[in-house]
């Protein structure tokens, strides 16, 4: 359950839509239907917006549980609408990046963006990443590090406020 939390609160594009997505099985399967349409308010999670906005999700998703653990999300072919139904702005972005997420011996849960994602994080906010990006939970799910990665980051509150 820790580590749903601790997914959830660190990205939400591929993290927020493994809820519908289809969990992989010992023999693989391909990605299942991920659209659906997700609210998220001031304070639901460290580092959203200081509005509410819907995520309307559209394609296809597939969470891999390996047998160490860990996990791979991924979302091909995904797109996500963001609107301030506040004052009517969206935006439409692909998010088809991948989300690979471990645990250290120590019990830190270490998460990698790679391609384009949608993530919620307490110091850079809500954003879309575009690129190589990563951030790390100890095991009692308080940040120690921020999301820090080389590519592009869409500040996704500015845009929409």
């Amino acid at each position: 359950m820790k580590r749903i939390v601790l997914m959830i609160v660190g990205i939400l594009s591929a993290l927020v839509v493994a809820a519908p997505m289809v969990t992989a099985q010992s023999n693989g399967g391909a990605p299942g239907d991920a659209s659906g349409t997700i609210v998220v308010n001031p304070g639901d999670y460290p580092g959203t917006c200081d509005f509410s906005y819907s995520l309307d999700l559209s394609g296809k998703g597939k969470t891999i549980e390996l047998p160490d653990g860990s996990l791979i999300l991924t979302s091909p072919g995904l797109d996500v609408t963001i609107t301030n139904p506040a004052n009517g702005k969206q935006a439409t972005f692909n998010i088809t990046g991948s989300v690979h997420q471990s645990t250290t011996e120590d019990g830190d849960v270490v998460t990698f963006l790679t391609g384009r994602n949608f993530a919620i994080d307490p110091v850079a906010g809500t954003t879309v990443v575009i690129g190589r990006y990563s951030y790390v939970f100890d095991a009692e799910a308080t940040l120690i590090q921020p999301q820090t990665g080389t590519g592009q980051r869409i500040d996704v509150c500015e845009l929409l406020s």
